[in-house]
């Protein structure tokens, strides 16, 4: 049991490793801010998202002074999931690019304007939906004391 526990703390450090900040293009025209992670299970692959935001523009016309002005709205991209992790299947995505140090500062400081202006959210206890295996909470409990629990991952090993 020990071993099985000692790789999946080596794969929970390789995934922290492999994550980066990008915006996606979806399918769906949307865009995307976030810290992704790519992972593969059985065959399928896909994005961890965390944090995901979206950004719009907003512009207002002064018809007094003759100009417009626009401004960037930063909201969280699924306003009421009780989780900030989602996942985004490879097939819906039509383009991912990192960001730039200038882009994830941008994201940072959007991000706490988006968790802001975020409606208030209401705990969904998870044994009254079917469906669900376990709760969120107890399960990133479980992975983060493996993730502690587990050897350091140098450069070397890998």
């Amino acid at each position: 049991m020990s071993n099985l526990n000692t790789n999946v703390g080596k794969k929970i450090k390789r995934m922290i490793a492999d994550s980066f900040h990008a915006t996606m293009k979806l399918v769906t025209g949307e865009e995307v801010l976030a810290e992704i992670t790519p992972s593969e299970e059985n065959g399928t692959e896909f994005f961890v998202a965390l944090n995901p935001i979206v950004v719009n523009e907003q512009v207002q016309l002064d018809h007094k002074k003759g100009i417009a002005m626009a401004g960037l709205v930063p909201k969280k991209w699924m306003m009421y999931a009780s989780d900030d992790m989602s996942i985004i299947y490879k097939n819906h995505v039509v383009s991912i690019s990192e960001m730039d140090k200038f882009g994830v500062e941008f994201y940072n400081k959007a991000l706490i304007a988006a968790k802001c202006s975020s409606p208030i959210k209401k705990k969904v206890d998870s044994s009254d939906n079917v469906g669900y295996v376990g709760k969120i909470e107890s399960s990133r409990e479980q992975l983060e004391q493996i993730y502690d629990e587990s050897p350091d991952i140098t450069d070397e090993s890998l």
